[in-house]
């Protein structure tokens, strides 16, 4: 062998024998917990943030730089306070391709991640300057020597927010993760619990497989639920890049006002936020649950599908292609569904097309069905000033077998520069009618405009309608939209109510308390009906609204009844619709008031009611109340009322306040006291000598009884009423309450004892026929239901001779359902009677007092 090839050979082997000696004594003498706090200062001097390791560091240098820490924790950016923290984490570097600055990473392990994530007021992460370029310099990464440069290497990008490292990394594993939010700006607060997670290789800028498993929880709102999740990501965090294929999310359990969730996201998403682009590709997002809260929907299942979505805002362009939504579910009785479609959609700042965009929505009920559809056509324009031709809504409302229709159209324009835009010119019909007829109860048309400026944050709208045959005006302005408040006037020259108002529905008397101690035998009657239901209340509508306004109607009319001049200032806020001070005039006189409903935050509903009518005309007034004219004179009424409840059975039970009225110079109609006195006091006094003459009937229209006062009070509390005062004066009878004199409202009864009593000294032409009367008072008690009460004499509680021997004679039996008053009768003839023609002379009688108050 040549010497010198053995030299070199020998020298060869002498290398590497002192280089591995030198590596051995290297290793056994290297501490790299030297380096801990270089490190620090590092991180601090280029993020402004502390670096803490607690633990050791464990290195090995061949072949690869084997890297194991534990109790590491990083703070926020010039904060004392935790950004993130690690148990511990273990990985290696290969060393060779660093030489080329490739970062290859084997196996990364680490557990008990920890992060506490924050985005403030403003928008912006906590983290953002660890993704992007700093303005503070970066300490050269040549300053720092021996075997950690690569590590200062890594954490010292460039300037321009990259790194010449291009980092590959075979695969992460994260066990036991924990992740915090909190957003400040809406105050969300979440946790990630539990993380386990996997990758597949991670390079720089290259798709990689990811798999999550974590556990939502939180208290603002309410989270308690598992999530699980697979993607293809691809990361440019440089860049601000992020993209996610083949995803497949599943989420199941509670969020926020979403409980007993099953959701499921499938497609593929991506975002440039350098460049202001969003993607979606075969967007498929499913929910199942049900949504709990102040307006919860059961069994809710909906889809929301997309074959394309490209939103590029740098560049003003949006693309949607086969969007669709679909939602169902149902909400206290009523079946909600929801549809939109929009087949295809493109705006670009040279253009504007679309096909025609549909969404239609339905809640129906046993009682009630909405429907409702909104149709654009026509889209023209840019992606900056875009118009469709027709924009149209039709609803119609279903209820009680009445159909109300709203049906407009109107083109649509709207300057995404400026923010602002319009239906610029509404047109449209309002109809009701009988859903089994085809002819109108009450229909007009209408027109008008709609403005709208975000930029102003205003919404204004004007309508005008020819309403009755006169013109009808809407105008309203509302500011600041997030949390909005209008001010409107609304005027007519005339206006109809009774067709708009919901059909007249008797309110079911409350049951008794306790049912009778012995039931009557029902084995051959018919099954008792069940209660009606009771009719709901809800005024939740009133909360969130800040409502201000004017309405005045020269011409009201509502059941029959006229109001002119009507005036009704409104205002509406904090949960509270007030009529400070309504007036109108009414038949002659003038009605003033105020009007109050409201509703808190714990759902009590209340209503007060304050009123005065002053020199009204009663015939009138109870013409249109009644549909009878029994009452005319000029009358003054006071009402102070309060109630609460949740539905009108309540409200009627909680009922308390005062009713009381005075009626001047007025007469009763189809009663003429003075004539039914005398033919009463004559038809006593023929009984008592054994005769049974007959009683004419007391009520006629062609009759009347004047009288000089007719006074009443009832005094109301939880629904049950005290008449406190009730007092009519005429010429010849004085009519006032005794006791009982009771009302009670809810069950719509009353028990109520009148006094009536024959003037001392009647009208001269009636003295001799009531002289057997004069001074007597006669007790009426009225009982049952107030619409129509039984009544009964109480003849043993008159102070009167000639009453009394009629009594003692067997009229008090008679009454009571015995037959003496066949002693007091002859014998019937042979020969067949004449029809009868007259009742019961008794039952007259009756009907005599009776007819005095007017029944």
């Amino acid at each position: 062998m040549n010497v010198w090839l053995k030299r070199g050979v020998f020298s060869l082997v002498l290398a590497l024998l002192v280089a591995v000696v030198g590596l051995a004594i290297f290793l056994l003498t290297f501490n790299p917990n030297a380096y801990k706090s270089r490190l620090e200062q590092i991180v601090f001097d280029r993020y402004a943030r502390t670096l803490t390791i607690d633990g050791d560091i464990s290195l090995s240098l061949f072949p690869r730089i084997g890297l194991a820490v534990s109790q590491v924790s990083l703070s926020n950016r010039q904060a004392d306070d935790t950004f993130i923290s690690i148990d511990s984490a273990r990985f290696a570097v290969a060393i060779w391709p660093l030489l080329s600055n490739q970062l290859v990473v084997d196996h990364v392990a680490i557990t008990g991640l920890k992060a506490w994530l924050v985005r403030d007021s403003h928008g912006r992460f906590n983290f953002s300057d660890l993704l992007g370029a700093d303005e503070r310099a970066a300490p050269d990464a040549a300053e720092v020597t021996g075997p950690l440069a690569v590590v200062a290497r890594a954490i010292a990008p460039r300037p321009g927010g990259r790194s010449d490292l291009n980092i590959d990394i075979a695969g992460l594993e994260l066990k036991g993760g924990q992740i915090h939010y909190l957003d400040q700006a809406d105050g969300l607060s979440t946790t990630l619990s539990g993380i386990e997670a996997n990758t597949g290789r991670v390079t720089f800028d290259q798709p990689f497989d990811v798999s999550l498993r974590a556990k939502i929880a939180g208290a603002d709102p309410v989270q308690d639920a598992q999530l699980q999740a697979q993607a293809l990501l691809r990361l440019d965090p440089a860049r601000q890049g992020y993209s996610a294929q083949k995803i497949n999310v599943q989420l199941n359990g509670r969020l926020g006002n979403l409980d007993q969730a099953e959701a499921a996201l499938k497609g593929s998403l991506a975002y440039k936020g350098a460049e202001r682009r969003f993607a979606a590709d075969n967007l498929a997002l499913t929910i199942r649950g049900e949504i709990v809260g102040a307006h919860p929907i059961a069994n809710l299942k909906a889809s929301l599908g997309a074959s394309q979505l490209r939103l590029d805002q740098a560049q003003m362009e949006l693309q949607v292609a086969k969007l669709a939504l679909r939602a169902e579910g149902q909400d206290r009785g009523r079946q909600l569904v929801l549809a939109v479609d929009a087949p295809s959609l493109a705006i670009s700042p040279q253009s504007a097309q679309a096909d025609p965009l549909v969404a239609t929505f339905k809640s129906t009920n046993d009682q009630v069905a909405l429907a409702m559809s909104l149709g654009l056509e026509g889209l023209t324009g840019n992606a900056r000033q875009w118009q469709f031709r027709t924009a149209s809504l039709d609803t119609a409302l279903t209820q009680d077998q009445r159909l109300l229709r709203l049906k407009f159209t109107s083109p649509l324009a709207w300057d995404t520069s400026l923010r602002k835009g319009a239906l610029t010119a509404i047109q449209g019909d309002v109809s009701l009618r009988e859903s089994a007829q085809k002819q109108a109860l009450a229909e007009f048309p209408l027109i008008g405009s709609l403005h709208l400026d975000l930029l102003q944050d205003v919404l204004d709208v004007d309508l005008s309608a020819v309403i009755d045959g006169s013109q009808a005006i809407l105008k309203s302005t509302t500011t600041g939209l997030d949390d909005p408040q209008t001010i409107f006037s609304l005027s007519a020259e005339r206006l109809l109510l009774d067709p708009w108002l919901p059909r007249d529905a008797a309110v079911a008397p409350v049951a008794p308390d306790s049912a009778p101690a012995v039931q009557p035998d029902t084995a051959d009657q018919p099954a008792a009906a069940q209660p009606p239901a009771e009719t709901p209340i809800d005024l939740a509508w009133l909360k969130g609204q800040n409502i201000k306004g004017d309405v005045s109607i020269a011409d009201l009319r509502v059941h029959d009844m006229q109001l002119t001049q009507v005036a009704l200032p409104i205002q509406l806020a904090g949960g509270v619709l007030a009529v400070p001070a309504f007036s109108a005039d009414l038949y002659g006189g003038s009605a003033v008031g105020q009007l109050q409903l409201a509703v808190n935050q714990a759902a009590a509903q209340t209503l007060a009611l304050k009123m005065d009518l002053d020199k009204v005309s009663a015939a009138p007034l109870m013409q249109a109340l009644t549909g009878h004219n029994l009452l005319s004179g000029r009358a003054a009424a006071q009402l102070d009322l309060k109630t609460q409840g949740t539905s009108l059975q309540a409200w009627m039970q909680a009922l308390s306040g005062r009713v009381s009225w005075q009626v001047r110079e007025g007469a009763v109609h189809g009663v003429d006291a003075a004539q039914t006195l005398t033919e009463l006091a004559a038809s006593l006094g023929n009984i008592a000598k054994g005769r049974m003459d007959a009683v004419s009937s007391p009520f006629d229209l062609r009759r009347s009884t004047l009288f000089s006062t007719l006074d009443g009070r009832v005094d109301l509390k939880n629904g049950q009423g005290q008449v406190t005062k009730l007092q009519v004066n005429t010429a010849s009878v004085r009519v006032t309450a005794g006791k009982p004199a009771t009302l009670d409202v809810p069950r719509q009864q009353l028990d109520l004892q009148l006094l009536i009593q024959v003037a001392t000294r009647p009208p001269k032409a009636l003295q001799d026929a009531l002289r057997s009367l004069a001074g007597v008072t006669i007790p009426v008690q009225l009982t049952g239901a107030w619409v129509a009460p039984d009544y009964a004499v109480q003849w043993d509680a008159i102070r009167n001779q000639t009453i009394q021997q009629v009594v003692k004679s067997g009229l008090m039996g008679l009454l009571k359902g015995n037959d003496p008053i066949d002693q007091l009768l002859p014998e019937p003839e042979t020969e067949p009677a004449a029809p009868a023609v007259d009742k019961d002379p008794v039952e007259r009688i009756g009907n005599a007092l009776k007819g005095l108050l007017g029944q």
